[in-house]
């Protein structure tokens, strides 16, 4: 059969080996008892012997008990005799005995965590019976022990407190707990912010890329429209009235009439040398040189532009640090040693770069040499050779291939065409900085939208203090009491947060300045407060009450009042043993 323990009445208390008490001595209970004596007769040894039989510990809850046995006895034992909610008559008794401590409930022996699923937890029994114990012994872990008393507060009933705007905001976040959302939020924000300040960075960059590189652009296009105009003046004489299709008829008629193999051969080992072009072996090379010496000077431009313009508050463009008045000067040397690196760097570059087209113009030169001695040998072969038809052969290839130019006006065509080659892709290289203004656009909508977003977490944060606030307000006025107050969170003024406290006051007054018979009622408030949280009504036994000075108000069960005489130690109830019996029945 199942108990009802949420309200109990204790008929009597016997303690023997207890304290002061060697053999048997029993203490009856009523409704009200006054109990009186003068120092070590006995008073707090019946309160220590009902915190002992419920608890296994002394009223003030101390871990040992050994002070609670009398020395010259090897045992000590405390029995309660108490009547349950329904009136049921119960015997608790505690023995210790040795190193061995024995619980028995009617009979029944049984464990300490028994008891207290029965009863209640040591804490929550000893605030009942102690009304100085909840906030001289467990103030610090106070928030904590009335949270766990206190019912849930379900989010719906704290929305429905809250402006419709803000509930809108809420409506679907999860903030079983407000704090850690909201610092959550923050790193978001901080995230945001970081980012941010990183694509700022990105956006300057490619503005200045953009704004250098359209200038050399119009430069480049200045300069490749002057080639254009004179190479094309060199292609339109070339071949101006020449039927170049009738020549090379003609040359083919000329080569097939001279059947002799020797004179063919000639023929096409001449037209070979004439058609030899300059490969040069550097050309890869060298433009490899030259873009790595173009990207070290715009990298130079940008560094030296961040240094001109870094300064305390802005973000390292390298590292990415934050430039403050401790940092700035080691930061700005370690960019100007960066700076100088590039310099040497690109000055090496530059260096290796002219000496390689140093080599490449002598090579030129010497094949150039190389072909004139071959053209003159196989010129000198074809005259030894019978057949007049030889000389008009190498006029007519002269002609195929200088057409209207001098040999200066071929070579310097040649050239041309070859620098156009190469301004065409330095053009087409140029002008892939138009999309560096689609690559801006982009960042630029990311960093709205990552403003977007940051206000948005701002809006979260500012509803959620605002949630936590109003779950406080409600959480509070359960905990509401005639002259005691708990205060368990606090509002930060400057960011709206809702900071985790405990602050016990007495009509205002902290509770360190209180009197002692102001710290007693505020103790009984508390009583009173955790009978109403714990639906437990259980006995309240008041030390000293001779210092209270003012009515108590009244509280639901038993009470013990002890007051320090000059006497031996008396025990009486306010009522008769029939009426004693009445109540328990």
């Amino acid at each position: 059969m199942k108990h009802d323990f949420s309200k109990i009445h204790i008929i009597s208390v016997t303690m023997q080996g207890f304290k002061r008490f060697k053999e048997p001595y029993e203490v009856n209970l009523g409704k009200l008892t006054i109990v009186a004596g003068g120092n070590g007769q006995g008073k707090t040894t019946i309160a220590d012997a009902i915190a002992y039989a419920f608890c296994g510990t002394p009223f003030w809850g101390e871990k040992s008990c050994d002070r609670l046995q009398n020395p010259d006895c090897k045992e000590m034992k405390v029995e309660v005799k108490l009547a349950d909610a329904d009136g049921v008559l119960h015997t608790l008794s505690r023995r210790k005995s040795g190193g061995s401590t024995t619980i028995t409930l009617d009979t029944l022996q049984v464990r300490q965590t028994d008891i207290s699923g029965m009863f209640a937890e040591r804490d929550i029994f000893l605030s009942l019976l102690n009304p100085l114990y909840f906030i001289e012994k467990i103030a610090a872990d106070g928030r904590e022990f009335l949270q766990r008393l206190l019912p849930p507060v379900k989010q719906a009933e704290i929305l429905q407190r809250l402006s419709e705007s803000t509930r809108a905001l809420l409506e679907h976040e999860s903030l079983l707990d407000p704090d850690y959302y909201m610092k959550h939020k923050r790193e978001e924000i901080k995230r945001l912010e970081e980012e941010t300040v990183y694509l700022e960075g990105q956006t300057d960059l490619l503005k200045k890329q953009s704004a250098e590189l359209e200038g050399k652009l119009d430069a480049v296009l200045e300069k490749g429209e002057a080639l254009t105009k004179r190479k094309d003046e060199l292609e339109q004489k070339q071949f101006y009235n020449i039927d170049v299709e009738a020549l090379k008829r003609r040359q083919m008629e000329l080569v097939q009439s001279n059947s002799d193999d020797t004179r063919k051969n000639l023929l096409a080992k001449q037209a070979e040398i004439r058609q030899r072009q300059y490969v040069s072996k550097f050309t890869q090379e060298a433009a490899k040189l030259k873009a790595q010496y173009e990207a070290l000077g715009k990298q130079y431009q940008a560094l030296a532009a961040k240094i001109k313009e870094i300064k305390v508050g802005d973000v390292c463009p390298v590292c990415r640090t934050e430039v403050t008045d401790s940092n700035y000067p080691d930061m700005l040397a370690a960019l100007k040693k960066d700076l100088a690196a590039i310099a040497q760097q690109g000055k090496g570059t530059a260096d290796a770069l002219k000496e390689l087209l140093e080599l490449d113009k002598k090579s030129r030169a010497k094949f150039a040499e190389f072909k004139a001695d071959d053209l003159k040998k196989a010129e000198a072969e074809l005259q030894g050779l019978d057949g007049g038809d030889l000389s008009e052969i190498a006029m007519l290839e002269d002609q195929i291939k200088l057409g209207n130019l001098t040999h200066a006006e071929f070579d310097e065509l040649t050239e041309l065409q070859r620098q156009a080659d190469a301004y065409a892709k330095e053009v087409e290289m140029l002008c892939e900085t138009e999309q560096n203004a689609e690559k801006i656009a982009e960042l630029e909508q990311r960093i709205a939208e990552h403003q977007t977003c940051k206000t948005e977490q701002q809006n979260l944060i500012h509803a959620a203090g605002e949630f936590a606030a109003a779950r406080a307000e409600i959480t509070l006025s359960k905990l509401k009491m005639d002259h005691a107050a708990i205060k368990l969170f606090d509002v930060v003024k400057t960011t709206g947060e809702v900071k985790n406290v405990f602050q016990f006051t007495y009509d205002g007054k902290d509770y360190r300045w209180l009197s002692n018979s102001e710290k007693m009622k505020a103790g009984l408030e508390v009583s009173a407060l955790l009978q109403r949280l714990t639906g437990l009504v259980y006995p309240a036994y008041i030390d000293n009450a001779e210092s209270i000075t003012t009515k108590l108000a009244p509280l639901d069960g038993q009470v013990i009042l002890a007051y320090a005489k000059n006497c031996p130690l008396s025990v009486q109830t306010s009522m008769t043993g029939q009426e004693r019996s009445e109540e328990a029945a």
